[in-house]
C-alpha cells in the first residue's frame, strides 16, 4: 500500500483550531480575532468563546461545534446551520477528549478528567441528538461494560462507534443497538494518536508510523509507511482514511494499494 496526501485548503495568515471532511465537503474553523468558520465559500464569526473546540459537519445544511470545558458552563456545544444561525445549543459535559457523528447522533467521548468527575462525564462516551437529548449512555446502558478511563480515540460508523481506550487498549464497538464486541489490540499499538477502521481492519497512527491490523483475521499489525503530522480517522465510506491538520493547511490522507 503507498500513501497519498492531498492538500484540501490552505489558510493564509490565520491559524486553523480544528477542520472536518465529509465527501467533498471542507470546513475549517480558524483563528482570526476569535473564532471564524470557513465553510460553503462563507465565512462565518462565531458569537461566543471557545477555549479548545472541536468543529463537525453534520450534513450538507449543519455543523457542529463542542468546547472541551473543564468546568461547568451553560453550554459548550452548538448546532448551527449554513448562515451561522445557532439551531441548537446545549452542554455536554466536562473534559470532552473526542468527537464524532454519524447519523444516529453526536458522539462525546471523554478524557480521565470527565470520567473521574461529575455529571454526564462519568458515563465515559455518550451519544446526544442534535438537541441535547442523550440516547446512549455507556456506562448506564450497557452491561458490565469494558472500563473506559478515557474515550480520546474515537470514530464513528455507520451503525455505531469504534473507541480504544488507555490502560486495557481493547479495540471496542459500541452498536446503536446496545450491542458491544472488542478485540484485544497489541502492545505495538497501544497509545496510538489516531485510529481508523475499515470493514474488519483497523488502522493505527503511533510514532510517526502508520499500521495495518486485521483484528478480524486476527493478525498481527504490521507497519504500512511513515506518516507525519497530527491526523484523525474518518468514518468508513469516506474516500479518506484520515484527516491531517496543519497550522494552516488541511490534508486528506489517503491508502492506496498498490
Amino acid at each position: 500500500m503507498e500513501l497519498h496526501v492531498e492538500t484540501l485548503i490552505k489558510m493564509d495568515g490565520f491559524s486553523i483550531i480544528d477542520a472536518d471532511l465529509s465527501g467533498d465537503e471542507v470546513i475549517v474553523l480558524v483563528n482570526q480575532d476569535g473564532p471564524v468558520v470557513n465553510w460553503n465559500e462563507r465565512t462565518l464569526r462565531l458569537p461566543f468563546h471557545l477555549s479548545s473546540p472541536f468543529i463537525r459537519l453534520l450534513d450538507s445544511e449543519m455543523f457542529l461545534v463542542v468546547d472541551v470545558t473543564l468546568e461547568e458552563t451553560p453550554v459548550n456545544t452548538w448546532v448551527i446551520d449554513e448562515r451561522g444561525k445557532v439551531l441548537h445549543s446545549f452542554h455536554a459535559g466536562n473534559a470532552i477528549g473526542a468527537v464524532s457523528v454519524n447519523d444516529t447522533g453526536i458522539w462525546i467521548g471523554y478524557a480521565d478528567e470527565g470520567v473521574f468527575g461529575e455529571g454526564i462525564s462519568t458515563e465515559a462516551l455518550v451519544c446526544f441528538s442534535h438537541t441535547g437529548n442523550m440516547l446512549h449512555c455507556y456506562q448506564s446502558d450497557l452491561i458490565r461494560p469494558p472500563t473506559i478511563v478515557d474515550c480520546e480515540l474515537l470514530q464513528a460508523n455507520q451503525t455505531g462507534v469504534w473507541l480504544c481506550p488507555s490502560i486495557w487498549y481493547d479495540l471496542i464497538h459500541v452498536d446503536s443497538t446496545g450491542r458491544l464486541n472488542k478485540y484485544k489490540t497489541p502492545k505495538l499499538l497501544h497509545d496510538s494518536s489516531a485510529l481508523t477502521v475499515r470493514g474488519q481492519v483497523g488502522y493505527f497512527v503511533k510514532d510517526g508510523l502508520l499500521y495495518r491490523w486485521p483484528f478480524g483475521k486476527r493478525e498481527r499489525p504490521h507497519i504500512v509507511t511513515k506518516v507525519s503530522g497530527n491526523a484523525r480517522g474518518l468514518a468508513e465510506g469516506e474516500r479518506f482514511h484520515f484527516i491531517q491538520i496543519g497550522d494552516y493547511e488541511v490534508n486528506g490522507v489517503q491508502l492506496v494499494d498498490e
